[in-house]
């Protein structure tokens, strides 16, 4: 974007030489996979459907007052925009990065810090979503654009529109903010796994529950898809890798970012209760939710 504002039109930005072949020549250049596409598109659309009514649900039921919950309300739009908007997808892939960390993070401080976590979490969450929503933006203006490649199945910096390849174009093409951001991901990922991990085995204070259990599986499920992408793309710097692992990247890819409304509708009690009464139509009314510290840990969803 900010070339765009520099260069004053597309034509003008170097290397991006779009119009030296046709768009039939261009189509030619890739690779169609309708049993790969059409699959992709549906699920696509029916999250983004589904998280209409989970949105409401939590703005209704007033939990958007917890702190977890400011924080995923964050994540469902950054992922909607990302299932929707395909043309934002760096931003949106690292904004979803940051996203899940700080919803990690701010899991392993509710349990570090238990009996100060009210305040902690709360001021430390709207922090995290000033970072995050900066940070996207960040992305969105100031880094090269990707390209996805049919033929690779992931988004690549270089558009190889250029028909001699060089280092110069080579190093204009590049995106350090995504190569950076993928090895920041996966090594806080490792950190504040392991340290979760420690913790909750160190300190009892009722994180051996059912409802601890529930809580760790959601946060492993919705930060497992995120590291297996990071992972491979961070390979594709070191190695060439096999089409199955393509294939993964690109299903991990789809599913990363509806991962968050089917553990919403699965394992989160408070949502799934309000979402079969929405669905049913049901006139008995759910109780109301409490907000009291004792039920964050029941309530939360990472």
């Amino acid at each position: 974007m900010n070339r765009l504002i520099e260069y004053g039109s597309v034509d003008e930005i170097p290397y991006y030489n779009c119009s030296a072949k046709s768009q039939n020549e261009w189509l030619a250049t890739g690779v169609k996979r309708p049993w790969l596409g059409y699959p992709i598109t549906v699920f696509g659309v029916f999250i983004e459907i589904l998280y209409l009514p989970i949105l409401y649900i939590i703005f209704k039921s007033k939990l958007i007052k917890m702190t977890c919950y400011k924080i995923m309300v964050l994540l469902a739009f950054t992922d909607m925009t990302a299932t929707a908007c395909r043309g934002f997808a760096i931003a949106t892939w690292c904004m979803s990065c940051s996203v899940t960390t700080s919803l990690f993070l701010n899991r392993v401080i509710s349990v570090a810090f238990h009996g100060l976590s009210n305040s902690i979490e709360k001021k430390l969450a709207y922090i995290c979503i000033f970072l995050c929503i900066f940070y996207g933006f960040y992305v969105l203006f100031f880094t090269p654009v990707v390209c996805f490649n049919s033929e690779w199945l992931i988004w690549l910096p270089d558009p190889l529109s250029e028909m001699k390849p060089s280092e110069q174009a080579a190093e204009y093409y590049r995106n350090r903010v995504q190569a950076w951001n993928n090895w920041i991901f996966v090594t806080c990922m490792f950190v504040l796994f392991t340290l979760y991990l420690g913790m909750i085995n160190k300190i009892s204070m009722g994180q051996k529950s059912k409802a601890a259990k529930s809580i760790f599986i959601q946060c492993c499920i919705i930060c497992f898809f995120n590291t297996v992408i990071a992972l491979v793309y961070n390979a594709l710097t070191l190695i060439t890798p096999d089409y199955w692992m393509l294939l993964l990247c690109q299903f991990c890819w789809s599913v990363n970012h509806g991962c968050p409304a089917l553990i919403y509708i699965t394992m989160n009690q408070t949502i799934k209760r309000e979402f079969k009464k929405m669905i049913l139509g049901s006139d008995k009314r759910i109780g109301s939710v409490s907000t009291h510290p004792a039920s964050l840990t029941h309530l939360s969803t990472h």
